[in-house]
């Protein structure tokens, strides 16, 4: 219960209320697939957090903004036995660490990791606000590349709609 204490604590200090995912939907991340729940610790402390999913293969052209959606159920796509594509559903990090340089060894831990553990998978794919340019600086050091654009995908409180980037890269082969 702490650590779903702690996520739910970054998710408030790390993303605009219009992009946070409720409690149950961590909950349920980390009870149907705990491997892909990933903390991160510097100095002992929590400091951010990463969850998964594995997919079936999905061709870029096929994506769909309704896979994406906040509070999906981890049920509906997720299949580690079969799937072959790495979901990055959410990656935060504590606000007050970054600009440290510890988002991209925090976004790489995550694809090794999973690599390793999951032969089967071969790229990975995950959304991002178009605004959070930070954010996409990370991604695009990991290799990723844009694949696709929802128009008015996130819907940050107080804000106009924002277009959200679909992003896509291999992962890291031993």
């Amino acid at each position: 219960m702490a650590d779903l204490d702690r996520i739910m604590a970054l998710e408030v200090t790390g993303f605009d209320p219009g992009h946070w995912e409720a409690r149950h939907v961590y909950a349920q991340r980390v009870e149907v697939f705990p491997e892909g729940s990933l903390m991160a610790f510097y100095e002992g402390e929590n400091i951010g957090c990463v969850f998964c999913e594995i997919w079936p293969e999905t061709n870029d052209n096929a994506l769909q903004a309704d896979h994406f959606a906040l509070g999906h159920d981890i049920l509906e796509r997720h299949d580690p036995v079969h799937g072959n594509t790495l979901y990055i559903a959410s990656m935060v990090l504590d606000p007050a660490l970054r600009g440290r340089s510890l988002g991209l060894p925090l976004f790489q831990g995550c694809l090794t990791t999973m690599a390793q553990v999951y032969n089967q998978l071969h790229s990975a794919l995950l959304l991002v606000n178009a605004t959070w340019t930070p954010a996409r600086r990370i991604y695009m050091g990991a290799g990723f590349r844009e694949v696709a654009r929802f128009e008015g995908f996130f819907q940050p409180q107080a804000q106009p709609a924002q277009e959200g980037i679909v992003m896509r890269g291999l992962l890291p082969r031993s």
